[in-house]
């Protein structure tokens, strides 16, 4: 196989399970894919697990197992690759950041709804947040910065120069439970939003929690008080009211830059803080690519494609988010069209403008199943083809028959290594 350039495209929460009203097919497999079918005929694929089977990636541990760094070994938590994204990390002090829902909760009936605020336009989400950071007064000492973006999620970051901060405390978030740094989805998660506890016994850890309780009970103050969930609610929409804290840390990981552990030079195109945190730590160039606010997905793509062709970098990392939402909310007929739009008018248009030697790669960051309406640690399809790669017989591009392929590996960060070494090393 040879690889002049390698063309990683990740589709963000692509993976999912049989779905009944898809006949027992996941999205995949009910899509019109004639582009990533017709990739699969002419390539090698199979089923890898991103992380472990008991760990559910997110899209940044996704995406660090995909470009060869392995998460159990490297990961730190989504928080702190989310505060050095956005520029809250402090190199002089102590840093600890977070991944934040604005959700909604009712005392009263003891409703919480971890994710009602997904439907707050960007301009409430923005207000609320202004709101939040101009209103919130914690320690002297200590600096909270917030942003949100995507609807109801967001970053906290607390950094100080003279008191030590600790990441090792529990989430408010019911929804989620820290194993090893990472977030994993709790089954059957309590009704009401937790108290942040410190898990370790240490000043930092108490005093860290302690300002994120304080924090959060602030902030609740201030949301109840908005004119946003005023009109929210006088509009019969529920109040986006309370701030759920989770996936907190301390400390960034310790990785190699990509060029020297493989002799390439590598581009991110993604949408998420901590995908640029990521970029950062490794020293990728990083490119924000999103749809603008009410533009079709074709359109989208078509004003990406150019700029992926024209990098010049030797290996071009992209993250499409197209799947991921109608998975989270329960939409698989949206799935299969989020799916079928990346084929018809992002995988074909790639296919056709590339060279002989490039290799492309489609796979998954993660799966998020309709049926489940979160991560899971899921397998995902994948499937390389260009190079010179010799087919596997694999004609059609899903879990299952993906899962009958040749690819002679199984986990996410195995790939990137496998490729530079199938191509001619470094």
């Amino acid at each position: 196989m040879t690889a002049r350039r390698i063309f990683m495209v990740a589709l963000c929460g692509g993976g999912d399970r049989p779905i009944a009203a898809l006949g027992g097919r996941t999205p995949f497999e009910a899509a019109p894919t004639p582009n990533l079918d017709a990739m699969t005929a002419e390539g090698v694929s199979g089923l890898i697990t991103v992380i472990r089977p008991d760990i559910p990636p997110e899209s940044d541990s996704g995406a660090m197992a995909l470009l060869g760094y392995d998460p159990l070994r490297h990961y730190t938590g989504r928080g702190p690759l989310e505060g050095l994204g956005m520029g809250f990390w402090e190199p002089d002090g102590w840093s600890t950041a977070f991944r934040i829902n604005f959700a909604s909760w009712n005392p009263e009936n003891g409703r919480l709804d971890r994710r009602t605020s997904r439907d707050l336009r960007d301009d409430e989400l923005a207000t609320l947040v202004e709101e939040v950071a101009d209103g919130v007064r914690l320690d002297p000492e200590v600096r909270m910065r917030i942003t949100g973006f995507g609807r109801h999620r967001g970053i906290m970051s607390l950094t100080s120069r003279t008191l030590r901060l600790s990441g090792r405390v529990s989430n408010t978030d019911p929804g989620f439970r820290g194993v090893a740094g990472f977030g994993v989805p709790v089954a059957d998660p309590a009704s009401t939003p937790l108290p942040c506890e410190p898990l370790e016994d240490t000043e930092e850890a108490a005093r860290t929690a302690r300002l994120v309780n304080e924090f959060v009970a602030q902030s609740a103050e201030i949301l109840q008080r908005s004119d946003v969930n005023r009109r929210r609610r006088r509009a019969g929409r529920l109040p986006a009211n309370l701030i759920l804290v989770r996936d907190g840390g301390d400390s960034l990981p310790s990785m190699a830059a990509f060029r020297e552990r493989t002799g390439r030079s590598l581009s991110m195109y993604g949408q998420v803080p901590a995908e640029r945190g990521l970029a950062g730590l490794i020293g990728a160039s990083f490119t924000v690519a999103k749809a603008a606010t009410g533009q079709p997905d074709p359109d989208f793509f078509a004003e990406l494609l150019p700029a992926l062709l024209d990098d010049p970098a030797d290996v071009i990392f992209v993250h499409l988010k197209g799947p991921d939402e109608p998975g989270h909310d329960g939409r698989p007929a949206d799935k299969v069209r989020a799916v079928t739009d990346i084929d018809a008018a992002f995988v074909g248009p790639l296919r056709d403008a590339v060279g002989a030697d490039d290799v492309v790669v489609v796979t998954c960051d993660h799966a998020t199943p309709c049926e489940l309406g979160i991560h899971a640690p899921d397998r995902v399809p994948l499937v390389v083809a260009g190079g010179g790669v010799k087919p596997d017989g694999v004609g059609e591009f899903g879990e299952r028959s993906c899962a009958a392929g040749g690819l002679p590996l199984d986990r996410a960060a195995d790939l990137l290594p496998w490729l530079i070494d199938a191509s001619g090393g470094r």
